[in-house]
């Protein structure tokens, strides 16, 4: 494989799904995930917050990184420069790519309602892509835009988990509407992508059901409430822990 093959992704043939999925890459690339999310979890649950700081901002900026090359990259390879070909670089258009982008610009703006609404959203992408990959793995060779894809999902996955694990993700009850509402708003950017911008295409999986469940009725209802109880647990979730917290704390206050 020529260097001009890797950068362009040419020559690169397509691995039939039954081959890969869970086959050495695939659970390679999962005990990569796993391990680093445990590792550095432990490693740095009781550092200090700049060393906190100095390890996500790393690792935001290697997907940083990769966003900005991967366009460097497609814009270099280019031969149809129609606006509508400008933007597909340009813009994030899947999902994961959206994910990554909200993430990167909560963490470095220290927003905590994009640190919050990525880490849900950015979760969801990346396990989805770490149990069933449709690129990345999926080629003979790994060829700069199949690293991009595997770094991108799995440093995404990490930063997640490492938001919920190292404090920087809150989720509080009486803000959950916020992050619904924007979620909303993403499907909204999806909606305009595939009926106005990019009339036929589908991004958001707005047209077409990506699982084929064949349902007697749309399967975007069925996704929609998915999301609703997806979002829910975690606020759940969060509101029992602060609960065992706070009764383990005045536990000890009460002993002292």
């Amino acid at each position: 494989m020529s260097f001009h093959d890797w950068w362009t992704n040419e020559n690169n043939p397509s691995i039939p799904q039954n081959e890969y999925l869970f086959g050495a890459r695939h659970i390679i690339m999962l005990c990569v995930a796993v391990f680093a999310v445990v590792v550095l979890s432990i490693l740095f649950f009781k550092k200090s917050q700049r060393a906190k700081d100095i390890l996500l901002t790393i690792l935001v900026s290697v997907l940083l990184f990769f966003e900005i090359t991967s366009r460097v990259v497609n814009f270099a390879i280019c031969t149809d420069f129609s606006w509508q070909s400008i933007l597909k670089i340009l813009l994030p258009m899947h999902i994961c790519s959206v994910a990554v982008v909200i993430l990167i610009i909560g963490y470095f703006s220290k927003n905590k309602l994009l640190i919050n609404f990525s880490t849900l959203v950015g979760l969801l992408a990346t396990v989805a892509f770490l149990l069933y990959p449709a690129v990345g793995i999926n080629k003979v060779y790994i060829s700069f835009t199949c690293l991009y894809s595997i770094t991108s999902h799995v440093t995404g996955f990490v930063v997640a988990c490492l938001l919920i694990n190292l404090g920087y993700a809150k989720f509080k009850f009486k803000k959950i509407w916020k992050n619904y509402l924007c979620f909303v708003i993403m499907f909204c950017y999806g909606a305009l992508l595939d009926f106005a911008i990019l009339p036929g295409s589908d991004y958001m999986y707005l047209r077409n059901d990506p699982l084929e469940l064949d349902l007697v009725f749309p399967y975007h209802i069925l996704y929609g409430v998915i999301l609703i109880v997806y979002i829910f647990m975690f606020y759940l979730i969060s509101f029992v822990v602060s609960k065992l917290k706070q009764k383990a704390a005045n536990k000890t206050v009460s002993k002292e």
